[in-house]
């Protein structure tokens, strides 16, 4: 009898559970902006009745399973919000959903009813947003937009490279439609490669990585480009101080296909017209710069679950410096050049299976070179014509392959799997001359490395209230017969206990298999990439860190705090100005110094305010990072270059009219470490002095601080296209910030009557910039 009824009980149990599982409803589907079919990521999707709620994803898709019937919400900030009833008909079927812009000029929020935190969610700024801040002579830049979010400065004087929780740039994997870029730099490091007209979205992960990223210790930078309006054809012309930009964008197939074309060029290539004439008896010099990018994108929607990308960029940079002398028609001249820049280019498959699976698939193609020339033209004393060059090039190219499916097993369960399989191709230091004396220094041969990653994340909701992130990357990396094998596990956890109050807490593993070696000392800076070796391991990361934040509804503010810490182990370090190329020198792992350690630790605080005409962001960031050689400063712990112990960044907008707003930048950086010599040796013939140094990084450069104003008046021209005019002031009050500084040394060469001084040299005063676009 006891038997029976455990059956019975059993089997009633299984049966309540299935018609309860039974009963769940599950949907998913893309976003689309209505105007011009792009697909929109971000997307807030959000059922009322069971408080779930989930984010599309850079496709635009989202999957949502609930217990029932359900309301969804689909939001997004300027678009007006697009409710849809969930019933048992929608099961199975893909949903597409098409968002308009807001009738309203004012940019919303919903702060109520926001989906719960998942763990890892990224930095995510709106382009508009980045369009808008003041910047040098009024080129506005995704990167330093960045550097206004906490726990990321940036270097010297108008540097786009990003210090993120104290690394280093190259410790930074940024990826345009999911390519890596090598070098973010125009005009050696004032601003970065990204044209804003040709991207969609932007995000950062600076601490809890989920496990689809790898490869780098310090952050990860995602950036979309537009798939371009499969509606009508238009574009946008934008003029700058800077330089020229033209985006034009149309369908192919209407509703189907589409493409998107963006290109700027700089306006310092009119640097050719003008170089002075050479006459007779003259002597001078002449410098050429000019860069460019080129962005193009297709898109084919296949069928209504199945999408099909296609993206290219180019950029490149070149700057040649002449120095040239004529005497009686004999000319003699000499040349420098740096030339460097990327090319990439993405093959994407998108799915959506059913439901439950979403599947992606990419082709990558990334190659990034660097380059630098020296030419002599003369003429012997025969009076024939001498032609000697020296050319120096540098290339890393990647090919590889990506797949990965998101699968939604349960309504509180969100997995992502991924394979990926790249081949490395390193060419560092590859020489072209026909100085005699130089002849051995051939070519270098190519140094090739094979990369497989197999990753798993997984999203798991608890509770309405706590969210679990975990997950984990396993890393083989060959090159030269080695081998390293590395597991990346990954955790976080998210506790909302009441809609105002957030508690995070994460902790990660990353490594980084390659090392950038920079000779500061050629003109805007020549680099190499370079595979780790038996010699030269991969640098490792490991970092946890917890946060808390609060919202205010009323005054519609959101403060939040993170504190981490993060040790480093295999790390590299050498001198400024170090040279890697050239007769005298030696082999790059003889040159640095490895085997180092790190350690970094930060307080990140920030307030941010999202709505009403006011809206803006304060953060500071208090922090410290330090590394430890054994061969190096004795032996003692020392700070890194870019190490800032306090950062304070606002950004700020505020809209007088409709049509005219108003925006302020201000930062304040403490000085980054530098080595200041203990004393100098003089000597008696006038020949430069030999400075004696005692510890690395022990000086401090000046506090850099800059307040940066912006105006921009919106229009329209002929009354249907629209236009923007932008004015403002960088460097308002005109602060002499340090760019790099100079040891002048003067007096006796008898001990203790000579002094040493350090002399500052600054880059940009103040300056006006206006910039003007339409769009058509």
């Amino acid at each position: 009898m006891k038997r029976v009824a455990c059956i019975l009980y059993f089997t009633l149990a299984a049966s309540t559970f299935y018609r309860s599982y039974a009963q769940q409803v599950s949907t998913s589907g893309q976003v689309r902006d209505a105007a011009s079919g792009e697909l929109m990521s971000g997307v807030i999707v959000w059922d009322s009745l069971s408080q779930r709620g989930a984010f599309t994803n850079i496709y635009g898709f989202f999957s949502l399973t609930l217990p029932g019937p359900g309301l969804l919400k689909f939001s997004y900030v300027g678009y007006s919000p697009v409710y849809i009833t969930i019933d048992e008909q929608h099961i199975n079927k893909a949903l597409d959903i098409r968002l308009e812009r807001s009738c309203e000029l004012e940019e919303i929020i919903i702060q109520a009813n926001r989906p719960r935190y998942i763990s890892g969610n990224p930095v995510r700024l709106p382009i508009g947003e980045v369009r808008s801040m003041p910047t040098l002579l009024g080129e506005s830049d995704v990167l330093k937009a960045f550097s206004f979010t906490p726990g990321v400065s940036t270097g010297t004087e108008g540097s786009a490279g990003l210090y993120v929780r104290g690394g280093t740039p190259d410790q930074n994997l940024i990826l345009l439609d999911e390519v890596p870029v090598y070098n973010v730099m125009h005009l050696g490091g004032f601003f970065s490669v990204f044209n804003t007209a040709s991207l969609k979205s932007a995000e950062l992960y600076k601490g809890s990585f989920p496990a689809r990223y790898g490869g780098r210790l310090s952050s990860v930078i995602g950036l979309s480009m537009k798939e371009g309006n499969n509606q009508k054809f238009g574009g946008e012309v934008g003029l700058g101080l800077l330089n020229q930009s033209l985006t034009l964008e149309g369908p192919i197939i209407k509703n189907r296909a589409s493409f998107i074309v963006s290109g700027r060029i700089s306006n310092l290539g009119l640097s050719h017209l003008l170089k002075r004439k050479r006459q007779t008896n003259g002597f001078g010099s002449d410098y050429t710069y000019f860069f460019y990018d080129l962005n193009a994108k297709i898109n084919y929607q296949l069928s209504k679950t199945d999408q099909l990308f296609l993206s290219f960029y180019s950029g490149y940079d070149r700057f040649k410096y002449d120095d040239w002398r004529v005497n009686i028609n004999k000319e003699t001249s000499t040349s420098t050049g740096n030339n460097w820049g990327n090319a990439t280019s993405t093959l994407r498959y998108s799915k959506m299976m059913n439901t439950r699976f979403f599947l992606r698939a990419a082709l990558i193609f990334s190659r990034y070179t660097s380059e630098f020339t020296n030419d002599l033209s003369d003429i012997d004393q025969d009076g024939n014509p001498v032609k000697l060059f020296r050319h120096t090039q540098t290339r890393v190219t990647d090919f590889g392959g990506k797949l990965q499916l998101d699968y939604f097993p349960h309504r509180a369960v969100e997995m992502k799997l991924g394979v990926e399989m790249t081949r490395h191709f390193f060419q560092p230091f590859s020489t072209l001359t026909n100085y005699e004396q130089d002849q051995t220094k051939a070519e270098n041969e190519k140094i090739m490395a094979m990369q497989a990653d197999a990753f798993v994340d997984t999203d798991i909701k608890l509770t309405k209230k706590i969210n679990l992130n975990v997950g984990g990357r396993f890393t083989s990396y060959e090159v030269n017969g080695v081998t390293f094998r590395n597991p990346e596990p990954r955790a976080g956890i998210g506790w909302v206990p009441d809609d105002n109050w957030k508690l995070t807490a994460s902790a990660t593993v990353m490594n980084q298999y390659l090392h950038l070696l920079v000779n500061n000392g050629y003109g805007f800076g020549y680099d190499a990439w370079l595979p780790s070796i038996q010699r030269v391991p991969p640098s490792r990361a490991e970092q946890w860190s917890v946060g808390l934040s609060r919202s205010l509804v009323g005054p519609n503010l959101e403060f939040s705090l993170e504190y981490y810490r993060k040790t480093l182990s295999h790390m590299i370090d050498y001198p400024d100005g170090t040279n890697f190329t050239g007769l005298l020198a030696k082999p790059w792992d003889d040159i640095v110094s490895k085997d180092g350690v790190g350690r970094g630790s930060g307080l990140e605080i920030m307030a941010e305010r999202n709505s009403g005409k006011l809206k803006g962001r304060l953060s500071y960031t208090v922090s410290r990072s330090e590394l430890r050689f054994d061969e190096v400063n004795e032996g003692q712990w020392y700070p890194m270059k870019y190490d800032r112990r306090h950062n304070l960044n606002i950004s700020a907008r505020y809209n007088l009219t409709k049509k005219l707003s108003c925006n302020a930048t201000f930062i304040y950086q403490t000085g980054h470490a530098i080595t200041v010599p203990y004393g100098a040796i003089l000597s008696e013939d006038g020949s430069g002095p030999r400075f004696i140094y005692r510890q690395r990084n022990n000086g401090r450069m000046p506090a850099f601080h800059r307040l940066d104003l912006g105006l921009i008046r919106s229009g329209t021209f002929k009354s249907k296209h629209p236009t923007q005019l932008g004015l403002g002031i960088y460097n308002v009050y005109n602060r002499s910030n340090p760019l790099y500084v100079d040891l002048v040394v003067s007096g006796s060469p008898l001990p203790g009557k000579g002094t040493i001084a350090i002399k500052q040299y600054s880059l940009f005063p103040i300056l006006p910039f206006i910039n003007y676009s339409i769009q058509f």
